[in-house]
């Protein structure tokens, strides 16, 4: 049964209507992946945007052919979840570690993602984030760069609630990440960063 579910999914994925595709990744996937990450420290709200984000990145890598399904598709998005929440993980620690600074008045001593990058990587990546808009460029590097939380952005963003600003988070994470693919570099410099790891 799996195996045939498996199949459906990946062959609807790659229709240009994939909207019964995302609906059945939902029924089948979802509690599985918001299970893990409650596991792992999380709560339903955390494994519902992980999920989300998961199940961009499998749109894409089979929209490529990256992922041809050699691998269950629940073993693909357990996969890709564990990187996501790891890296989510990571940066809270990151965050809290800096409040913790700031409450006892020391100077912040702490590399920033964009030390990660080369000088030209940097510039490249500024590049690429000027041309996915003004809005998109604002939420991409207050989360990932900055770090802040939904809950910090959503004051600074004329959005109805943190589900409608984590909408527009993915699809403009799904905007750069389709201009990332003319600069093959660059790509893989994200990709040391674990924002979107097989």
């Amino acid at each position: 049964m799996e195996s045939i579910i498996h199949q459906d999914i990946l062959t609807e994925l790659r229709q240009p209507d994939i909207e019964s595709a995302v609906r059945r990744l939902y029924e089948n996937y979802f509690e599985g992946v918001v299970a893990q990450v409650c596991l792992k420290g999380g709560n339903r709200e955390d494994g519902a945007d992980i999920f989300q984000e998961a199940v961009l990145v499998l749109i894409e890598k089979v929209k490529t052919g990256q992922f041809r399904g050699e691998s269950s598709i629940k073993t693909f998005l357990s996969a890709i979840a564990r990187n996501l929440w790891l890296h989510e993980l990571r940066t809270r620690s990151r965050r809290n570690n800096r409040e913790v600074i700031y409450m006892n008045g020391e100077e912040k001593n702490e590399e920033p993602v964009h030390s990660f990058f080369n000088e030209s990587s940097a510039k490249a990546l500024t590049t690429v984030l000027s041309h996915v808009g003004d809005i998109c460029k604002k939420i991409l590097t207050g989360f990932y760069y900055e770090e802040k939380s939904m809950k910090d952005l959503l004051s600074e963003f004329n959005y109805e609630n943190e589900q409608v600003l984590r909408n527009r988070k993915s699809k403009c994470m799904k905007k750069l990440k389709e201009l990332l693919a003319t600069d093959a570099a660059l790509s893989e410099n994200l990709k040391s960063l674990s924002l979107y790891e097989q």
